[in-house]
């Protein structure tokens, strides 16, 4: 991920390097970013501009005002496809105020992967139990698809075009929805 803000008063613009060896994505809009190596953009006062480099997949939730409200919040997932249409990454997440929970392995390890037109989403150490079942994997959004898929099976079960999935051809963005996935689950998704 590459974060460029603005750092100097009165600037609307950002001077940054994006490296031309791989794939780069707008995290707003998963535009992929076609312009590489040396690049002004845009950047407002209320603006940051944000790359994702092909190769990640990057969880996140939408914000809260304490950490019990943010841990009730539902799972997104980012897939930035590399130059070989594979990205991996992981989420490591525990009750966000115990101290030493590594150590004391109180915590929930995660582990993302896409390839051969495949992606898994797998609990990988599921210690924190407090997260429940309560927890679900909402929406994903796979930038960089070299081609719309005919179907998408989920653990075997084909997902509803339309209703579940849409994909973009203009920015070549698959969006998966209303998904309501158990974290503590492994789940399998395969594109056709």
């Amino acid at each position: 991920m590459l974060i460029a803000p603005v750092i100097y008063e009165n600037h609307i613009n950002k001077s940054l390097y994006l490296p031309t060896t791989e794939r780069w994505f707008d995290y707003y809009t998963g535009q992929e970013q076609t312009t590489l190596g040396h690049i002004t953009v845009a950047a407002p006062f209320d603006f940051i501009p944000l790359y994702l480099r092909g190769g990640a997949i990057i969880p996140h939730q939408q914000s809260a005002m304490n950490t019990v409200t943010s841990q009730k919040k539902p799972f997104y997932l980012i897939v930035a496809l590399n130059k070989k249409q594979s990205a991996s990454g992981d989420l490591f997440w525990d009750d966000g105020d115990s101290i030493n929970t590594y150590e004391r392995y109180i915590y929930n390890y995660f582990i993302f992967n896409y390839n051969s037109n495949r992606l898994t989403l797998q609990p990988w150490t599921y210690n924190y139990t407090q997260m429940g079942n309560e927890v679900k994997l909402e929406e994903i959004k796979i930038f960089g698809m070299n081609k719309q898929p005919m179907k998408i099976l989920w653990n075997g079960q084909e997902l509803i075009y339309t209703n579940q999935w849409i994909f973009n051809a203009t920015k070549n963005i698959l969006h998966m929805q209303m998904l309501k996935l158990n974290m503590a689950k492994i789940h399998k998704f395969i594109f056709l």
